[in-house]
């Protein structure tokens, strides 16, 4: 699986996660006001470089748009990349959430922040065709696909497959 983990093992691992870190409901945001998928998770062809790839978040449309933080966390890293381009890094407890391409960004490591936060605005920095937000989540050293991290934590009781 490369590092990837298919939605059958998210919810169970954000339950344990909650669970063990939370007392009460997690407080969740999507990543930009408005969501329209560019770029899936998983097996894709790379559209600069035009070799199989694996994409380990998902790429969605926008246009100088604020990112806003998905969960409650701290900055663990912000910087530039010469892929990702700027970027920042958010510590949720055992996960991370990724934010990359933007133009500008408004936190520093280890500021605390909370979910809704406007944290960037989107951009076209690094190995990109065109403006977008390049969103990614990992658990430990693997990446969820971060479409049904959302799903599960914002429809908890919603069956879920086993597909990617």
């Amino acid at each position: 699986m490369n590092g990837l983990i298919t939605r059958a093992f998210i919810q169970p691992l954000l339950l344990f996660f909650l669970s063990a870190q939370a007392q009460q409901p997690v407080k969740v945001s999507l990543p930009l006001l408005q969501l329209h998928i560019n770029s899936p998770f998983g097996n894709r062809i790379h559209p600069v470089t035009g070799q199989q790839d694996v994409h380990k978040g998902v790429d969605l449309a926008a246009r100088c748009d604020p990112v806003l933080s998905v969960m409650d966390g701290t900055v663990n890293s912000t910087g530039s990349n010469p892929i990702l381009g700027s970027f920042i890094r958010i510590t949720h407890g055992e996960f991370q959430s990724i934010y990359g391409h933007l133009s500008h960004i408004l936190v520093t490591p280890g500021e605390p922040v909370t979910a809704g936060q406007f944290i960037g605005i989107t951009g076209s920095t690094g190995r990109v065709t065109g403006e977008h937000l390049h969103f990614s989540i990992r658990f430990k050293d693997r990446y969820l696909n971060p479409l049904h991290f959302l799903t599960a934590l914002l429809l908890p009781g919603q069956p879920h497959s086993t597909t990617n």
